[in-house]
């Protein structure tokens, strides 16, 4: 995703990027994985497209309105149906501010229950998973929630 910057707009009351703000810039880098992998409105009209079953967001460090960020993300798993992302959200030239893993499923169009990619997408999916495997494993992944 191209660096962006922090808007005025999307500040709480203390004066840092509201936590949604976090989830919506991996919910547009998840939107820019599907767009590479060939999902676009015919293919969404035909075959149908990729919904959100889970999202573990973690808040390392605070955004303030001016930062530019950037989100990379990498494809940990993906089989016929189901799609698992990990998302970093870097302050450019920083360390991580936010991490977000998701799983995502293959709705079908017609029937509106899940089912596999089709065509193209699936073969462009499994081929980016192939290269991603090859990258390190990011720290976080598989968090939970627990006190201990």
């Amino acid at each position: 995703m191209q660096p962006l910057e922090m808007r005025h707009d999307w500040l709480d009351y203390n004066g840092h990027v509201t936590e949604c703000r976090y989830l919506q810039l991996c919910g547009m880098a998840t939107d820019n994985v599907l767009s590479y992998i060939g999902i676009d409105s015919g293919y969404r009209s035909k075959f149908g497209s990729y919904y959100t079953l889970e999202t573990h967001l973690s808040h390392l460090r605070e955004l303030h309105a001016g930062d530019r960020v950037e989100v990379l993300t990498q494809v940990l798993g993906a089989d016929d149906k189901r799609l698992h992302l990990f998302h970093v959200i870097t302050r450019e030239g920083e360390e991580p501010a936010a991490t977000g893993e998701q799983m995502l499923i293959h709705v079908d169009a017609s029937s509106g229950r899940s089912g596999p990619a089709q065509g193209s997408v699936r073969e462009r999916l499994l081929e980016l998973t192939r290269l991603h495997a090859q990258l390190p494993r990011p720290r976080g992944v598989g968090a939970s929630i627990r006190l201990r």
